[in-house]
């Protein structure tokens, strides 16, 4: 292992977990911390060697004292990307913990350091500002969303809001903790210090998708099941061109640095396809 060997993990959903065991996998020393009443009883059944502490984000004083307690290198920070104000604390104490890098929670479409909210400075540039070296690895929509996205788990078709022709980047969220665990544990921190890690699994319009499923394409206003409103953003995200993780939001157009332009750095592995995941 030549690169960092302790990290602290915050919250354990749909990627969380996934890195956390990942990262233990690959022998470093791994915290998840959730918040109370989350899922620590399910991270230590699933995580075993992974040890789950329950703390509110905004305990400042709470955190840095575990995060220097275990020598903490790396925070991977998986809570709502949503959620500035917090991630923003959250890095500021792991500034003082001796926190050596932050890992914001921006591992889906391309924001290029722009806030979420208006009015909060985006992490990125709280990062820079408090002179914390971060990792960006955006992913673009991961492949297990797809049903719930398009509506295909509510009524069979690929239901579409406006023209779905624009290029999406598709990853697993295996492959996505896999990369990250991969390129923290073995790259030499100087080589992942202020990066932003592009990666791909497949590529697809949201249009093409009825083509890969082999059902109807649907034009909606609104996306059926739950989530619909949610959905029906993220597919609005899709259409301005952000969801390609080749993406520059200040150009508006793919950028020099392309989609899964950094797969590479994953030697030897085998990406998973939307075929190959939903065995199309």
């Amino acid at each position: 292992m030549h690169g960092y060997s302790s990290f602290a993990v915050f919250g354990c959903g749909l990627i969380g977990m996934p890195i956390a065991r990942e990262l233990r996998a690959r022998g470093a020393s791994v915290l998840v911390l959730t918040r109370p009443g989350g899922c620590s009883d399910t991270v230590r059944r699933k995580l075993p060697g992974v040890e789950v502490f329950e703390k509110e984000y905004t305990d400042s004083e709470a955190i840095e004292e575990l995060l220097r307690e275990n020598a903490v290198q790396v925070i991977v920070s998986t809570v709502s990307a949503a959620e500035v104000a917090v991630q923003n604390q959250l890095a500021t104490t792991a500034h003082a913990a001796g926190v050596e890098l932050f890992v914001p929670s921006e591992f889906g479409v391309v924001t290029d350091g722009i806030g979420h909210n208006r009015g909060e400075t985006s992490t990125i540039e709280h990062l820079k500002s408090i002179g914390l070296p971060f990792a960006i690895f955006y992913a673009g929509f991961f492949i297990e969303t797809i049903p719930a996205m398009t509506g295909f788990a509510v009524n069979g078709k690929i239901n579409v809001v406006g023209y779905g022709n624009m290029p999406c980047s598709f990853t697993a969220s295996d492959d996505v903790a896999g990369f990250v665990a991969h390129v923290l544990t073995v790259h030499h921190p100087q080589d992942v210090f202020n990066r932003t890690f592009r990666l791909q699994g497949d590529r697809s319009t949201l249009s093409d998708l009825a083509v890969l499923f082999k059902t109807e394409l649907e034009y909606v206003e609104e996306i059926p099941g739950q989530m619909g409103e949610v959905w029906k953003r993220m597919q609005m995200v899709a259409q301005c061109g952000a969801a390609s993780t080749g993406w520059n939001i200040k150009e508006w157009a793919e950028g020099d640095e392309y989609a899964g332009c950094t797969n590479y750095l994953w030697e030897g592995h085998r990406w998973q396809t939307i075929k190959s995941f939903f065995g199309l």
